[in-house]
């Protein structure tokens, strides 16, 4: 039996008001990032998550009586109420916890993802596996593997070694069925330029305990990989780098900075500002592009940056007391539309007091990017909510001078995706992997660098 556990994000409805044909309806939810698809053929109506399986999900009963339409999913606790809106469907639904609001409109078909950059075989490029073991700083064995990607004319080539954000994500850097890394990697091959992406400990094929480890533990990772393909006989030592993106870009200078056989370094949306100042500009970017007022954006970062100063080992009731003292005077509804109800202090406990996020609060690059003697390209799109362009890229500048080169490309988010609002619920639904112009930029800077 499938395990249809969110359904939400993206959501398709057919209906037709005479049920004399089929039509298909696409909504999406802010909370998920997942698919809704209904599919109403005469009596029969279809319930399907098309990113997560082709086939429908059981719906237990749906009712049709003048303008509005209920449906109710039991095996997965799904239920929705809409009413006619002009052209649109819009109500709510609700499965476990989650309670949103939703509109739907008219599709063509089932939704279907496209990512038309993702390369198909046969591919235009050659590879091999690259693979270390290694002993890190806590002491564990890790073994790390990932995959040499390069044009096939040439004998050696310009290399990137490629470092994924926070999360533990493969070799492609896969995220909402994009891949990145994939798309990158290709781009550079038809550049004349090879890469290295790895997967992450943990991840793949890529072992390594996780229970101690930060984002230094992690550039211990990207340097074993770093000096595992330094003597591979397509790579060019003398123009080999790192890049990184989000927490790969800070990743990337931490590795640049005490190991010199990284000859230049790219920063893709990399941190210019400390963990901390990141994690509450995230949090007031993230909430204001999802529409959020400026008054309960403030209350949310005010009450981040209070739970971020809790000192660790605090209990669940130091959490709530935090919340309380902030929501004190919000409406039910204020409060949830910046996630501070009631019952989220265990879960920002669970996630604050892990070694990584205490890392990753403490994290300065002031420690480390003024001992970048490499070239620098640090990139940042404007419409970024997770590391925002000015502020990171001012620190970047501040800290490594004439050494860097910089751009902050027009319209871009956080993965580099041309974007409407840069809000996180867009990732999915955009159909481009990697903007082009940063692509380009990219590879015309460490074709470009002396050697």
């Amino acid at each position: 039996m499938k395990s249809y556990w969110k359904i939400g994000i993206c959501a398709s409805l057919l209906f037709s008001f005479q049920l004399t044909k089929a039509q298909w309806w696409t909504g999406w939810s802010e909370q998920t990032g997942l698919a809704l698809c209904l599919h109403l053929d005469g009596d029969n109506l279809q319930l399907f998550s098309p990113l997560q399986h082709l086939d429908p999900i059981p719906v237990s009963q749906w009712s049709l009586r003048a303008d509005t339409l209920r449906i109710e999913c039991k095996s997965i606790g799904f239920k929705a109420t809409l009413a006619r809106q002009a052209d649109a469907w819009q109500g709510n639904w609700r499965q476990g916890i989650l309670r949103e609001q939703i509109t739907f409109h008219p599709a063509d078909t089932l939704y279907q993802l496209r990512r038309p950059q993702t390369p198909q075989p046969p591919y235009r490029f050659d590879e091999e596996t690259v693979a270390v073991d290694y002993v890190d700083s806590h002491g564990d064995s890790i073994h790390l593997e990932g995959t040499l990607t390069y044009p096939r004319t040439g004998k050696t080539f310009p290399t990137v070694v490629l470092v994924s954000g926070s999360g533990q994500q493969n070799r492609d850097s896969e995220i909402l069925f994009h891949k990145p890394f994939l798309v990158l990697a290709d781009y550079l091959a038809s550049r004349g330029i090879a890469t290295l992406r790895y997967d992450d400990r943990g991840v793949g094929a890529s072992t390594g305990s996780l229970d101690s480890a930060d984002t230094r533990t992690f550039s211990e990772d990207a340097e074993a990989m770093l000096m595992a393909v330094r003597d591979n006989r397509r790579v060019d030592a003398r123009r080999l780098g790192i890049g990184g993106h989000s927490e790969g870009g800070a990743i990337a200078p931490l590795v640049a900075a005490r190991n010199k056989a990284a000859k230049f370094v790219v920063m893709l949306a990399g941190m210019g500002c400390t963990g901390l100042d990141i994690l509450l500009q995230q949090n007031e970017a993230i909430y204001r592009a999802k529409g959020v007022s400026e008054r309960l954006c403030q209350v949310r970062v005010a009450c981040m940056r209070d739970i971020f100063a809790l000192p660790k080992g605090s209990t669940v009731k130091d959490y709530q007391a935090v919340i309380l003292r902030h929501t004190e005077g919000l409406t039910p509804a204020e409060a949830d539309s910046i996630d501070l109800k009631k019952g989220m202090a265990y879960a920002m406990r669970q996630q604050v007091e892990t070694p990584w996020w205490q890392g990753f609060l403490r994290l300065d690059p002031a420690d480390y990017l003024p001992q970048v003697k490499a070239p620098i390209l640090a990139l940042q799109g404007t419409k970024d909510c997770q590391v925002l362009a000015l502020p990171n890229i001012e620190g970047i500048t501040r800290l490594t001078g004439s050494n860097t080169q910089h751009a902050i490309l027009v319209g871009l988010n956080h993965l580099f995706q041309h974007c409407t609002t840069g809000a996180l619920d867009e990732y999915v639904r955009i159909e481009e992997t990697f903007a082009p112009e940063a692509m380009e930029k990219i590879a015309d800077f460490i074709l470009n660098l002396k050697h």
